[in-house]
């Protein structure tokens, strides 16, 4: 008995799980700024028209508009994210070579080489604006994506979407 709740159980898991999968044929999934019908993706003028009629409402331009501000706030992120690990460790190593070529010239009684002010400010900058763009590109992918999910919600019918 115990064998067959077990194997009822694990059945009901699937059958959950598998539920996930199931498209309705006029449904569609954004993932990313992609659109998706019936798992296949929808080349971008399809797309656009499935929001020439939304609620009665041509929503194809918002559609656009969220669209291009997803991938900004995406691209920003990514860059902002490289920028600044990559300063990060040029300005690591601008420390580092400052700190043993100013010691030796020190030691020597010479200036230290201009080069290590130049190193030290422009891989700060780079930290300071790799960071900065990360910053805004989080909000900025975050605010977008909600506005294509309520896109998707208002076509599938799931509830009407305030639309920005």
């Amino acid at each position: 008995m115990k064998k067959l709740l077990f194997l009822v159980f694990l059945a009901t898991i699937s059958w959950a799980a598998s539920a996930q999968f199931a498209y309705e044929s006029s449904a569609i999934h954004i993932r990313g700024s992609r659109v998706f019908m019936v798992g296949e993706q929808l080349p971008l003028e399809s797309a656009t028209a499935c929001f020439t009629n939304l609620n009665g409402i041509d929503r194809s331009g918002d559609y656009l508009k969220y669209r291009k501000g997803y991938k900004t706030g995406l691209g920003l992120t990514i860059g902002g994210a490289a920028l600044a690990g990559v300063g990060s460790l040029t300005l690591l190593g601008s420390v580092v070579a400052a700190l043993s070529i100013g010691l030796s010239a020190s030691f020597a009684g010479e200036e230290a080489p201009q080069w290590i002010d130049v190193a030290l400010v422009s891989s700060s900058v780079a930290v300071l604006g790799g960071s900065a763009a990360f910053m805004a590109g989080v909000p900025t992918l975050c605010v977008y994506k909600s506005r294509l999910n309520k896109l998707e919600k208002a076509y599938n019918g799931v509830g009407i979407a305030f639309m920005f």
